[in-house]
C-alpha cells in the first residue's frame, strides 16, 4: 500500500508557504484574543467576537481595513434597524413580519446593486438585523432587545479590533505590490489572448478564455480597493489604477471586435496572419515604439478607399496597437512613481460601481416574498423555532441573492450545517 500522501511534504500543511503560516498564526491568535476579551467583558455571546475576528481576517492589510469598515458600518446600521423595527412592531406579528421583510429587501437590493464595501455593509446590515430581531419573537421582556443589540455590536467591534491589532503585530505582504504585479501580468496576457482569438477556428476554449479574462480584470478591481486602504501612495494614484483597469477592459473589447471582423472576412489578405503575429511579438517587447508598429501596420494597409471592410479592420487594429502602447506607458509611470508623485491620467468612471438595477430589484422582491411566506407559516403554525427559521431564511436570501446559480452555494451551506450539527452532538454527548 502506498502511503506517500501521508508524508508531511505532501500534506496541505507541508505545502504551505511561510506567508500562509504567518496568516494562519495571526488569524488563530486574533480569534483566541477576541474570545478571551469577550469572556473578560462578560459579553452575551463571546463566540461572536471570535467569529468577527475570523471573518475580517485577510492576507493583506488593505483587505482587513476595507472589510472591517464594512462590517462595523453594517453591524451598527443593522442593530439600529432591529431596535427601530422590533421596538415598534414586535407586538403585532404581521406588522413585524412585513417591516422586517421590507428592511431585508432593501438590504438585498443595495447589496446586489452595489459592489465591494458598500455591498458588504448592506449585507451585514440585513442579516445583523435578522439575527437580533427574529429571536425576540418568543420573549416578553422588551428590555432584552437593547441588551442583545448592544452585545452583538460590542462583540463584532472586539473581534475587528483584535484582527486589526494582530495585523499590526504580524504584518503581511502589500496589496499595492500584488496589484502592480497583477496589472503587468494581465497586460502581457492580453497579447496571448489576442493571439488565441485571432485564429480562424472557433472552439469552446476561446469563449471560456474570453469570459475568464473579463472576470480576472473585474477581480483586480477588488485589489485596487484593498490597495487604496493599504498605503497612501495608492490612494494618490487611485485614478491611474482605475484608468488602467478601464483600458484593459477596452483592449479586451477591441480584441473581440477584431475577431468578429476576421471571422466575417471571406477575402482577407494572404499576409494578414503573419503580420498579426509580428505585431503581437513587437508589442510584447519592453521597448516597443509606434514607429516600428506603424511599419508593420503599413504591410496590411488597405489600397482602396472603397474597401470598407479592410478599412474598418485596419483602423480598428491600429487603435488596438496605440491603446496597448499607451497602457504600457502608463504602467511604466506607475512602476517608476515615488510616494509623492502626482500622475494625472484621463478621467474614467468608477469600474463596476453598480450592477443592473432590474436584477437587483428582482432579488429584493424574492427576499421580500421569502420572508413574508416564512413568517406567515410560522405565525399560522405557532412554531416555537420560527425565529431561527426566519433568521436562516434571511441570511440565505441576503447572502445568495446576487449569485447567478445559488444551488451550489446553498448545497455547501446545508453540508456545513450538517457537519456543525454532528460536531456539536459529538462535543455535547461524546
Amino acid at each position: 500500500m502506498n502511503l506517500s500522501f501521508l508524508a508531511w511534504h505532501n500534506t496541505p500543511w507541508g505545502k504551505a508557504t511561510g506567508g500562509q503560516w504567518r496568516y494562519a498564526l495571526r488569524n488563530a491568535i486574533a480569534m483566541g484574543m477576541a474570545l478571551a476579551i469577550a469572556y473578560g467583558l462578560n459579553l452575551d455571546e463571546p463566540y461572536w467576537a471570535m467569529t468577527s475576528a475570523a471573518v475580517v481576517s485577510f492576507p493583506t492589510v488593505g483587505g482587513v481595513i476595507s472589510k472591517s469598515l464594512g462590517r462595523i458600518a453594517g453591524s451598527f446600521i443593522g442593530a439600529a434597524a432591529s431596535l427601530i423595527i422590533a421596538g415598534n412592531a414586535l407586538n403585532d406579528p404581521w406588522l413585524f413580519t412585513f417591516a422586517m421583510a421590507s428592511w431585508l429587501a432593501l438590504c438585498t437590493w443595495a447589496s446586489s446593486h452595489f459592489q465591494n464595501n458598500v455591498a458588504y455593509a448592506f449585507m451585514l446590515a440585513g442579516y445583523t438585523a435578522a439575527i437580533i430581531a427574529f429571536p425576540m419573537i418568543n420573549t416578553v421582556e422588551s428590555t432584552e432587545l437593547w441588551d442583545i443589540a448592544q452585545a452583538r455590536v460590542c462583540e463584532v467591534v472586539v473581534g475587528i479590533l483584535c484582527g486589526g491589532f494582530m495585523m499590526m503585530v504580524l504584518p503581511s505582504t502589500s496589496d499595492g505590490s500584488a496589484l502592480v504585479s497583477a496589472l503587468k501580468n494581465m497586460h502581457a496576457r492580453l497579447l496571448e489572448h489576442a493571439s488565441l482569438l485571432w485564429q480562424p477556428e472557433t472552439t469552446d476554449a476561446i469563449r471560456t478564455a474570453h469570459e475568464g479574462i473579463i472576470g480576472q480584470i473585474l477581480t483586480m478591481n477588488l485589489l485596487r480597493i484593498q490597495a487604496f486602504w493599504s498605503h497612501y501612495r495608492f490612494r494618490r494614484q487611485n485614478n491611474l489604477l482605475n484608468y488602467l483597469l478601464h483600458q484593459q477592459l477596452r483592449l479586451t473589447s477591441v480584441i473581440s471586435s477584431l475577431r468578429r471582423m476576421l471571422l466575417n472576412w471571406p477575402e482577407a489578405p494572404a499576409n494578414i496572419w503573419s503580420v498579426l503575429d509580428s505585431l503581437l511579438r513587437e508589442l510584447a517587447k519592453p521597448n516597443a515604439d509606434k514607429y516600428t508598429v506603424a511599419r508593420l501596420l503599413q504591410q496590411i494597409a488597405p489600397h482602396s478607399q472603397d474597401d470598407y471592410r479592410h478599412q474598418a479592420f485596419w483602423h480598428r487594429l491600429r487603435y488596438f496597437c496605440w491603446l496597448y502602447l499607451n497602457s504600457s506607458r502608463w504602467l511604466r509611470e506607475l512602476e517608476n512613481a515615488t510616494p509623492v508623485s502626482v500622475i494625472t491620467p484621463p478621467e474614467a468612471p468608477p469600474l463596476a460601481r453598480h450592477t443592473d438595477n432590474a436584477e437587483a430589484l428582482w432579488s429584493a422582491v424574492r427576499t421580500f416574498a421569502t420572508i413574508v411566506l416564512t413568517g406567515a407559516w410560522c405565525i399560522g403554525t405557532q412554531w416555537e423555532s420560527g425565529g431561527g427559521a426566519l433568521s436562516l431564511a434571511a441570511i440565505s436570501c441576503v447572502l445568495y441573492s446576487s449569485v447567478a446559480s445559488p444551488l451550489g452555494s446553498l448545497t455547501l451551506l446545508m453540508r456545513t450545517l450538517l457537519w456543525l450539527s454532528l460536531f456539536s452532538f459529538l462535543v455535547k454527548f461524546a
